[in-house]
């Protein structure tokens, strides 16, 4: 069974940010994407979990 994968228009929906941000996010490396058979980029499941995580902990840690 294959991961999910998303779009950016996916990605962008579920983080509440604009497709803008999840492009400059995967330009700076930040977010981990592929880009498909059709020019697409694909953002798995894993990791756009994994790089909500990273931020959170970020996050956190300044507000301690």
């Amino acid at each position: 069974m294959s991961e999910e994968t998303l779009t950016i228009k996916q990605a962008a929906r579920e983080l509440d940010v604009d497709e803008k941000t999840i492009r400059r996010w995967i330009k700076s490396g930040q977010l981990p994407a592929e880009i498909n058979i059709v020019g697409r980029y694909t953002i798995s499941r894993s990791d756009l979990d994994a790089f909500v995580d990273e931020r959170r902990k970020r996050l956190q840690g300044r507000l301690e």
